[in-house]
């Protein structure tokens, strides 16, 4: 007689684990680290061992960009569409449709409000989720940052490379994948939505992020490779440190190297040949 062994449950990701790690596994470590140690009675310690070597870039391959649509202005509200979903623990969104045009959804409410993914071990929350006539479900994540700069439009795409914005890819095809898990149909396309506050509004913009076949394999692979990484090595540059709240609370001994100084030694290792 065979005996069923437990399955282990994948090591719960979020969408932002997804972002942070792409940027700097070691900044991924840490948040992760400091999370945990506010549920546990002793500290817990990042996986990144303490002989790692920092790297040049970080170890995630690009998630697909070369379908995606960059609009400038604002985002149209169609009036057949209907807001199923609110992030209510985020401040500050803006007002996207007229009240008679919002019907939540109970189906995105059974973990508080946090989608979940069994299958692949993913938790997160969408700032919204919009359903069109035809079903679709769309979600959309917005950020009060601006995307777009006085530069002429085939500029854009080169602009959305240049400024890090594959990060927000990142969590549009993972949002797309929670929403998918939750309603049971695969979302056609996620949005970012950018709301320029500090530049009151003259460069908002939006960008359709597609989901498909495609973007669901990079998103298995990226979440395969975070889960076996035993190193989770810190990619110490100006672009991540500068954002970096671990760094910002002095909690990252990496911060510091722009490879130079006590780090020149490091770049003998065979990880950056």
């Amino acid at each position: 007689m065979s005996v069923a062994l437990p399955q282990t449950r994948p090591e719960h990701l979020t969408p932002h684990d997804l972002v942070t790690y792409s940027r700097c596994p070691h900044e991924m470590e840490l948040i992760r680290a400091r999370r945990a140690s506010l549920h546990s009675p002793t500290p817990v310690t990042p996986v990144t061992p303490a002989d790692v070597v920092p790297e040049r870039h970080s170890p995630l391959f690009a998630p697909p960009l070369g379908r995606l649509r960059v609009n400038e202005g604002r985002l149209d509200v169609a009036p057949h569409d209907t807001l199923v979903y609110i992030d209510d623990g985020e401040d500050d969104l803006p007002v996207l449709f007229p009240a008679e045009q919002v019907r939540l959804d109970s189906l995105f409410s059974r973990h508080g409000g946090t989608l979940v993914d069994e299958e692949l071990g993913l938790g997160g929350r969408p700032d919204f989720v919009v359903r069109s006539p035809d079903g679709n479900f769309v979600p959309i994540e917005y950020k009060t940052t601006h995307l777009f700069l006085d530069l002429p439009q085939i500029h854009h795409e080169l602009h959305l490379a240049s400024h890090g914005r594959s990060f927000d890819t990142i969590q549009a095809i993972a949002e797309c994948r929670l929403v998918h898990a939750v309603t049971g149909r695969r979302p056609t396309h996620g949005i970012v939505l950018y709301g320029d506050v500090a530049g009151s509004g003259t460069h908002e913009g939006w960008v359709e992020v597609p989901y498909g076949d495609a973007e669901e394999h990079w998103l298995r692979a990226a979440l395969l490779q975070i889960r076996t990484d035993g190193r989770r090595p810190p990619v110490p540059a100006e672009r991540n440190c500068a954002a970096c709240e671990p760094n910002r609370d002095g909690q990252c001994r990496y911060a510091a190297a722009r490879f130079e100084g006590a780090h020149v030694a490091a770049l003998s290792h065979p990880t950056f040949r």
